[in-house]
């Protein structure tokens, strides 16, 4: 028993599910700095958030079981090996979607549900497909990870105003350099998969200015909440601060280390500003 519930919380991708949650709690704790704290709209948000998510993730672990099994990394995954058949993620898959989708139209509003829909169909189907046809598959798969921060910010306010499409922008851009990393020091799981992305078609030297670059974008996005009023100087210094240092660490280490051992600095600085960033927004609102 305690084997089968181990793989069935390995379905969900854990680490996925976990970390957008914590953006869409951020953008919720972010509107209540605009509007009224509503504790049913909370569990609705969150709830239904993780669930959709973690749903998607399953979709995802049976839809990918083929590639799965080429990646070392993947081989083991408990579809991909056999370990779960598909019906029965099938079911799974199914039941999280249920509760999520239900949770987010009953205690949340319409536009988040339409968001989360939007979320759900972008991860499975079209950046299902382009990550098999396309090296642009990351930046077009980082349209349904930026949406959980909107919807958590749209789940309480029930409107997109510029504080939720900055939220969306910031989580777009830090995706980029997070994901572009795992594309570089897993390069030849990807090869191997003959999916074409970055690092793959365009070479590691490409991948990380692509990194660079987007860091640099998403240090400028991460500032707009307070140009346009909606977080003070506090969480200004604060962002920076955290850009600031992924970048450095970035372009120290440019050509000091080699492709690989720089990709995994920035994916291991991309995670600490993942969550610095989540907490500065969540609190954002409140600083002076």
């Amino acid at each position: 028993m305690e084997r089968r519930t181990h793989s069935y919380v390995q379905l969900i991708k854990p680490g996925i599910t976990l970390s957008n949650t914590i953006s869409g709690t951020a953008g919720f704790f972010l509107a209540t700095s605009v509007v009224s704290f509503k504790l049913s709209v909370l569990v609705g948000a969150i709830g239904g958030i993780a669930f959709i998510i973690a749903s998607a993730c399953v979709v995802n672990n049976i839809l990918d079981r083929g590639i799965d099994k080429r990646m070392k990394r993947t081989a083991k995954r408990d579809v991909a090996s056999g370990v779960i058949s598909v019906p029965k993620a099938a079911l799974f898959a199914s039941l999280l979607g249920l509760v999520g989708f239900a949770t987010i139209l009953t205690l949340t509003n319409p536009l988040t549900f339409l968001l989360g829909v939007i979320a759900y169909v972008w991860y499975i189907v079209i950046y299902g497909l382009a990550k098999r046809t396309t090296a642009l598959s990351t930046i077009i798969g980082g349209v349904a990870g930026a949406l959980p921060p909107m919807a958590g910010y749209t789940a309480l306010t029930g409107r997109i105003d510029a504080a939720a499409i900055i939220l969306f922008l910031t989580l777009f851009f830090w995706q980029l350099p997070h994901f572009y990393a795992i594309a570089m020091f897993r390069r030849s799981d990807y090869a191997d998969a003959k999916l074409p992305v970055w690092s793959v078609k365009y070479g590691m030297k490409s991948t990380k200015r692509q990194i660079v670059i987007f860091a640099f974008l998403y240090a400028i996005t991460a500032t707009l909440l307070t140009f346009f009023g909606y977080t003070g100087v506090v969480y200004l210094v604060l962002s920076l601060a955290l850009s600031v240092y992924w970048l450095s660490r970035g372009l120290v280490y440019y050509h000091k280390l080699d492709d690989e051992k720089w990709a995994r600095k920035m994916f291991g600085a991309s995670l600490l500003v993942l969550l610095s960033m989540c907490l500065l927004i969540a609190v954002g609102g409140y600083l002076p």
